[in-house]
Order: structure tokens, then sequence, then C-alpha cells
């Protein structure tokens, strides 16, 4: 099992600076290579402070300078808002400055707001990805790219950077077909488990399931990829206000799916939404808190939904980056070990 840093980026507080978000960035990437997580995920949002980073592409290829070691990827390339030309020989380049330590993250997108403003139709969405992802494939593994489609036309066309082979890929999405043609691909399966216990995430794991199995494919051919919100600290103090970073940060993720998020200029408003979770259920529920604790959720993560990739965000909070990256290093030293552990047992499928 692999275990990576996500960064989503986001301005959690309005006195941030996009420079600060960025550089505190780099300094939990380049600690968690020396941690030893296996990975490290960016986002790619647009035109709020839910994310600061409209490019996970240029994330990648800075990172890469400053790590030796690390997988790097987008989580995820939006592709519908992309030209997959641009894409292909992007990616083709990062895996000749990475050393092939690239990880391909593509999704459909999910937030209205971004494709009305980039005046693309949203209802188009999957078909705009499945011809991209068409291009992608064909110019990573052969050098050239020929395309005639409805939405994309490319006359015949050299690649010059390409790796001969994708790398391994990671999907963000719910259509069936898309489910199915990543899976056939060996490529991983995004879910986010965000602040829920294993449980609740077992219906987002049978929706995959029963889309492999519509397809023809063994329930074998999941491979599940986990985003999931961590915090660990031992004071108490700092733990509360962690769990209302994490509330704050669940409204807002969910408030992007309105056609018009709520925002003062680019900066997103907490809105409360009906069922959402307490402070006091966080504290009880959300692996947020000492380091055996968090473990013990995680583990509980585990057995229950057999991941094959888990993608840890710990940026919600909104407080200082010293303690960002001090609850970073109490999780690499006190709780990876424990996961690594875990990871070399049998799987434990939850019936």
């Amino acid at each position: 099992m692999d275990i990576a840093l996500f960064n989503l980026m986001s301005q959690n507080r309005p006195d941030e600076t996009p420079a600060e978000i960025l550089g505190t960035t780099v300094a939990k990437v380049r600690l968690a290579e020396s941690l030893g997580f296996d990975g490290a995920w960016f986002a790619e949002h647009h035109f709020t402070s839910h994310s600061v980073c409209p490019s996970p592409l240029m994330m990648v290829s800075h990172l890469a300078a400053v790590t030796t070691r690390l997988r790097l990827g987008p989580a995820v390339v939006v592709l519908p808002l992309h030209h997959p030309l641009r894409v292909v020989q992007e990616v083709g380049m990062l895996q000749a400055l990475s050393g092939n330590r690239l990880m391909l993250g593509l999704g459909t997108g999910h937030q209205p707001h971004e494709f009305r403003t980039y005046g693309i139709p949203m209802e188009e969405r999957t078909a705009i990805l499945e011809e991209g992802w068409d291009i992608i494939a064909q110019g990573l593994t052969t050098g050239r790219v020929g395309y005639a489609g409805k939405h994309f036309t490319v006359p015949d066309a050299p690649v010059a950077a390409f790796p001969g082979a994708v790398p391994p890929l990671f999907l963000a999405g719910g259509e069936p077909r898309l489910l199915q043609r990543a899976a056939r691909a060996g490529g991983s399966l995004f879910i986010s488990q965000g602040h829920r216990r294993a449980a609740a995430a077992l219906p987002l794991r049978e929706k995959l399931l029963a889309a492999l199995r519509a397809g023809g494919l063994p329930e074998s051919a999941l491979k599940l990829a986990i985003q999931r919100y961590v915090f660990v600290t031992d004071d108490p103090a700092e733990r509360r206000q962690a769990a209302e970073g994490m509330l704050r940060f669940i409204r807002t993720t969910l408030s992007l799916r309105e056609e018009e998020p709520q925002r003062d200029g680019a900066f997103m408003r907490s809105i409360p939404f009906a069922g959402e979770p307490s402070i006091d259920w966080l504290l009880e529920n959300a692996p947020i808190g000492p380091a055996a604790r968090v473990a013990e959720l995680l583990a509980e993560d585990f057995h229950t939904l057999s991941p094959s990739h888990w993608s840890l965000y710990m940026g919600f909070t909104g407080l200082p980056a010293p303690r960002v990256l001090a609850s970073l290093e109490a999780f690499g030293t006190k709780v990876l070990p424990a996961l690594r552990r875990l990871s070399a047992e049998p799987a434990r499928l939850a019936s």
C-alpha cells in the first residue's frame, strides 16, 4: 500500500498569501519525503480560496527539482478544462524531468462555476475527458498523436518527449464507463472518505464494485485509492481548532458543487448545511488528535475498505505553518510505521 501526502493549497485565512501557502507546501512535501511517504499529490482548482493552485503539473515540476524519491502527481488534472495535446506533452516532459516519478490523476471535474468561467459545457465533461484520455494514451505510448473526434481533431503529430507508457493512473469520477476503462488499464479509483468512518464509506466502495461488475470485470480489478483528512496533535485546544477547520473545509467542499459558490472575492464563505457533523462528533470520530487514535481509525479504514493507496490531507486546519509541519512530523514518526505494519498483513474485506 502506498501512502501519499495530498496538497490542496487552500487559503484558510484571509491573511495568508499564495506565496506563503505554496512555500509551506514545498516544505511539507520535502518533509514527507524525509519521513518515508511514498508520494505527493497536488490539486487543481480555479477561482476560489479553496485552492490557490490552478496548475498541479507546475507544482509537480517544481517539486521534482527538490525531491529525489517521492512519486509526484496531479490529483487531478481536470481534463475537460485542458487541451489534451498540451497535457500529453507536459506529462512526457515531466516524466523526463522527474526520472519517471510521475503519477497521473485524471478527473472530470465537478464545479459548475469553473466550467462556466472557462466556457466549457459541463454536461459534456465525460465525453471530453474520454477523447482527451484517448489522445494522452496514444501520445505517451506511441510518441505520435492523430485524432478525429467530436471535441478534438488533431492532425498526425509527433510527441518529442514521450516515456513509452502511461504513468501509474488514478481516476476521480463516477461514470461507470470511466471507472471500467481505468480498471482495465490497471489504474486506481479514487473515493473521498474525508471525515467519514470506514463503515460510512463502504457504499462508495460498493458503487465502484458495481460499476466494475456491470462492465464484466472481477472485483479483484478494483485498486482503491482513498482521500482522507487527518491531523495529529496531543494538544486539546489545537485538536478542537483542527476540528473547526475540518468543518469549515467540509462546508466549503460541499458549496463548490453549487451553481455559484458563496464567496467574498475569491475567499469562500463557511455556510452551514443540513445534517453537517458537529465539532463534538468530529472530535470523537475523525482522525484528528493523538497519534494512537489516528492510527486506530486508519487501521479501521484499512481492514474495512482494503485500500491500495492512501492520499492524506493535513492542510485544512487554519493553524500556522509550524503547527501543520509539526503534525506531519508526528504522523510520519508515530503513525506511518503502524500503517506500514498494516500493509504487510493479508487484506481483510468487510462482508
